[in-house]
């Protein structure tokens, strides 16, 4: 260790450097209690309070002092400076509890401009942490001793990033609660496209909606509920959405709009989703918007496909002719994934099926920090204990995310109450029950919409809500 930190060329910048420490500190040491111990440790902790109120001052860490506790220390003394640096980067951290740090204001601006903390310099990405993993601490994983979250190269590159100009950001406070609007906008199987269809020697299906049913009058009266039930932010299902449906939203959305936030207080609007985009196959693409710009500020492609079986085929009246087997989606899957950071938190989109392949994105979002998951899907009614709380429960365990699951009525309806004799919702949130992470729990907030255009309460008569992403000290003693 000591010839390696003799040589060692240590950056100037605070996140370039923490993503050097961080990278070369051994996983094995988190695994064991080593890493448990240290954290504990009075000296351990005064040192990188000593050094964090450098880097504060002078907005670059003393590579003397680094180079000197490395060589004293070991991995324990980098655990010690990456301790520093990370109470250090706290007060950039536009989701904390910390402000002014004119030192680094270099570093915060790196972040709302290029959307992460460090230079080209090293790989990958440092972002800011706003979710924590939605269980009790015990002994911490190496990223959950830290405010900042490591996105390696290999994960970074499979993401499309943004951040939201604070000129156009909503203004979340970050303690305050959230109204979800939810409205079915589909109410029979009358107004649903579905067509089946023989492609590569396989049945397949097309899912998308019957237009003139969702963009004659629709979308202008649910805007309006939104409003005037006091709705923020608002998430419609899947298999809503056509070109033509996501310009009429744009406009309707736009033309609606208010500053008075009292009488329109809607702001962020997941349009849905469905064959947007064109190609052949389509795009399961979900659009998310600034309502008082029209602006597209996120879209995500649905990555996995979900295969209907005969018997759902016929539970859920979507074939007027029997069909023996299973037939697949005729989509295109996504190859990237999309987020977006503003004062709501780390948003993401998932598509139905891809909630419950967390496979292809857990990796990503967990490295990521991912505070909210936006879920439309087209589905038999939201029920309790099923596969969407299940898997909205899941990410509250391993992310401490937020899941907002929203679902038409067209299934639904088709079903007879003797077939699905439980209480039906249209959409499900789910998210951490205790924010100082003193217990295992999720919150749950079933809600109902009846028709189409009305807006889903829970059984209070109430919006759910969600809380902003944060970093809470609770979390992090060193900290504080």
């Amino acid at each position: 260790m000591t010839d390696r930190t003799a040589s060692a060329v240590y950056p100037a910048e605070p996140a370039d450097l923490f993503v050097l420490l961080y990278d070369d500190l051994p996983d094995e040491l988190f695994r064991q209690w080593t890493a448990t111990e240290w954290y504990a440790d009075d000296e351990v902790r005064r040192r990188a309070l000593e050094l964090s109120e450098q880097v504060l001052e002078d907005g670059e860490p003393d590579t003397g002092t680094v180079r000197a506790l490395i060589a004293e220390d070991g991995y324990r003394g980098q655990f010690t400076v990456l301790l520093a640096l990370d109470q250090a980067l706290a007060h950039v951290n536009p989701f904390g509890p910390y402000h002014n740090a004119p030192a680094l204001v270099g570093t915060l601006t790196r972040y709302l401009t290029e959307g992460r903390f460090n230079t080209d310099g090293v790989p990958g990405a440092l972002l800011p942490r706003c979710a924590f993993p939605g269980r009790p601490l015990g002994r911490r994983s190496k990223a959950d001793f830290f405010g900042v979250q490591r996105v390696p190269a290999g994960r970074w590159d499979a993401l499309d990033h943004r951040v939201l100009p604070a000129v156009n950001d909503p203004h979340f406070p970050r303690e305050e609660p959230v109204a979800v609007g939810c409205a079915p906008m589909l109410e029979t199987r009358d107004e649903v496209d579905f067509r089946i269809e023989r492609h590569h020697r396989l049945d397949v299906y097309r899912l998308g909606p019957v237009e003139h049913a969702v963009s004659g009058g629709r979308i202008e009266t649910v805007l309006r509920r939104l409003d005037e039930a006091g709705a923020q932010i608002a998430v419609m299902p899947e298999a809503t959405l056509t070109d033509g449906i996501v310009e009429r939203w744009k406009e309707a959305a736009f033309r609606t709009a208010g500053r008075d936030r009292s009488r329109h207080p809607l702001r962020l609007i997941l349009l849905g989703s469905g064959p947007v985009g064109g190609g052949d196959p389509p795009a399961n693409r979900a659009v998310l918007i600034d309502r008082w710009t029209g602006e597209e500020l996120l879209t995500q492609d649905k990555l996995s496909g979900f295969t209907l079986d005969a018997r759902q085929l016929r539970m859920w009246r979507l074939s007027d002719r029997p069909v023996a087997g299973a037939v697949d989606e005729y989509v295109a899957h996504g190859d990237r994934i999309g987020l977006l950071d503003c004062s709501l938190g780390r948003l993401a989109v998932l598509i139905c099926e891809d909630l419950t392949r967390s496979t292809g994105w857990e990796p990503e979002f967990a490295a990521c920090g991912v505070s909210h998951l936006l879920v439309p899907i087209f589905s038999k009614p939201i029920l309790r204990f099923r596969w969407e709380q299940q898997a909205a429960e899941r990410q509250v365990n391993v992310l401490g995310s937020w899941s907002v699951v929203a679902n038409s009525l067209a299934v639904g309806n088709a079903i007879p109450a003797e077939e699905l004799d439980e209480p039906r919702y249209t959409c499900l949130v789910v998210g951490p029950e205790d924010a100082g992470r003193d217990r295992h729990g999720a919150s749950l907030q079933f809600g109902r919409a009846k028709s189409a255009d009305e807006v889903a309460v829970t059984d209070e008569g109430e919006l759910p809500r969600v809380l902003p992403g944060a970093a809470h000290e609770a979390w992090f003693p060193h900290w504080s």
